[in-house]
């Protein structure tokens, strides 16, 4: 693949199937006993029609070994090294360029107007619910989180001095894709955090608020991450000014691989930043990649399979639902089958190894490639399937109309980013050490008995019937 622009890009030419190939293949050839018995292609052409079945395989046999950690970080390590910065001076790497010494860019700032508190708005499962704890006991119950997703709305509630009044002000963060449909900037505004709003667009909406709890420092031009990381890196230190940060990592855009290119520009300055000033990283995963689950999560997929209406169990006698189950297993832990193909390698690439495989390297080891101050503290929890304009697709939003009928909620931008944020905030103040893919909100994805990739077409389908003007759209792409 070759991008004409200057900047971030996939190292040779490479693609983004080839890169996910590539990694996933040298941890294969480094632990042969690990990954023997799951059928690994021998081809990178192979695997690229392969990947939505082998990557469940892979994150299951990885998952049950004693050096898991050492695994996630030879696959993290190996994808950093796929990405480069090019100029016309010639290509380096990201922890090179970001060497660099450069300016800091100039900062605008749009001062708080109220007091700092965010009132959340718990509007879930079509009703307003009284408190934090109340609504983890609804969704879990409706199979849309996690067990451990309960307990960390549960500890807000207990912990947080007033759960209706969330107060940041003592807090700086930094947030890369500040103005993306999945980031719970509004709320961490609201709050009274000082943020850093770092955005290819100003935070044009937010300077019309009156409900600015905190300060938001950004650049009036905006910031390319592709384009500009080593000015970004100077940027946030010149923000920090020698204080904690928490650094949220939310940048996205489809096409060209930015999902790969824009998670290893963020990747690498977290990597670059002095650790006394990470106060923590935070990241969402996709409920559609390959994601660990223990024995209760296997429980509850097999209570669904036992369950599922007349319909549905038909489908699946007939195949149409897919083969072989909702998980990969290797003993009693498994994968979740949820990964979509139809997002493509350099999402899976993305998701699989620039933030679940960084996000415990980073838990475990801290920052790459020479770690030497120990663990950094990760907010990584799974995010909801939630109806953003970076997935416009016809089949998509046709499986969005239908996916209820197969038992999976989605969610709207707001509900999502009153999630996101809440269980984010628990990982911040909580004592405890996060652990990595407790916290999901899969909406029921995870405990769906079927491979994700196959069941997203029976619910495009239910979608199709119900809105048959989405057809439409498959003859305009």
């Amino acid at each position: 693949m070759t991008i004409s622009e200057p900047g971030i890009q996939l190292i040779q030419g490479a693609s983004a199937s080839q890169i996910l190939y590539t990694c996933l293949a040298a941890a294969v050839q480094a632990y042969p006993e690990v990954f023997k018995a799951i059928q690994f292609p021998k081809q990178a052409r192979d695997f690229k029609r392969q990947y939505a079945a082998v990557l469940p395989r892979f994150e299951a046999a990885r998952i049950n070994q004693s050096n898991r950690a050492d695994i996630a970080r030879l696959l993290a390590e190996n994808f950093q090294a796929q990405l480069v910065y090019q100029s016309d001076e010639g290509t380096q790497s990201l922890q090179d360029h970001l060497a660099t010494p450069s300016q800091a860019l100039p900062l605008e700032r749009l001062p708080g107007n109220c007091q700092p508190g965010w009132q959340p708005n718990l509007h879930f499962l079509d009703q307003d619910w009284a408190d934090l704890t109340r609504l983890g006991e609804a969704l879990s119950s409706k199979n849309v989180i996690s067990r451990d997703a309960k307990t960390a709305l549960d500890w807000l509630t207990q912990n947080l001095d007033n759960p209706q009044h969330v107060d940041l002000s003592q807090r700086k963060v930094v947030i890369f894709g500040a103005s993306a449909e999945m980031a719970p900037t509004t709320q961490f505004n609201a709050a009274g955090a000082e943020i850093l709003w770092l955005d290819l667009a100003a935070p044009t909406m937010l300077a019309a608020s009156e409900h600015r709890g905190g300060g938001i420092q950004y650049v009036a031009d905006g910031v390319n991450l592709l384009t500009q990381p080593a000015e970004i890196l100077a940027t946030i230190l010149a923000f920090a000014a020698g204080e904690p940060l928490d650094l949220c990592l939310y940048a996205y855009a489809p096409g060209q691989a930015r999902e790969m290119r824009l998670t290893a520009a963020m990747n690498a300055i977290v990597n670059a930043l002095p650790a006394p000033l990470i106060r923590s990283t935070t990241l969402l995963l996709s409920p559609t990649t390959a994601t660990p689950l223990e024995a209760h999560d296997l429980a509850a997929l097999t209570d669904r399979k036992n369950s599922r209406p007349l319909w549905e169990a038909l489908l699946a006698r007939l195949g149409l639902l897919g083969r072989g189950g909702g998980a990969a297993l290797q003993g009693d832990q498994g994968a979740s089958r949820s990964v979509v193909g139809i997002q493509g390698a350099s999402y899976q690439a993305a998701q699989y190894l620039a933030k679940l495989m960084t996000a415990e390297t980073w838990l475990q080891h801290g920052a790459f490639p020479n770690a030497k101050d120990g663990p950094i503290r990760v907010s990584a929890n799974t995010a909801p399937i939630t109806q953003t304009r970076s997935i416009a697709h016809p089949v998509f939003d046709a499986a969005f109309g239908g996916a209820a009928a197969l038992g999976v909620r989605t969610f709207t931008p707001v509900q999502s980013q009153t999630l996101n944020g809440l269980l984010a905030i628990q990982d911040w103040l909580n004592p405890a050490q996060p652990v990595l893919g407790k916290i999901r909100v899969h909406g029921g994805i995870h405990t769906l008995p079927y491979p994700m990739d196959t069941a997203l077409l029976v619910a495009a389908a239910i979608g199709f019937i119900q809105r048959p003007k989405l057809l439409a759209g498959l003859f305009k792409r």
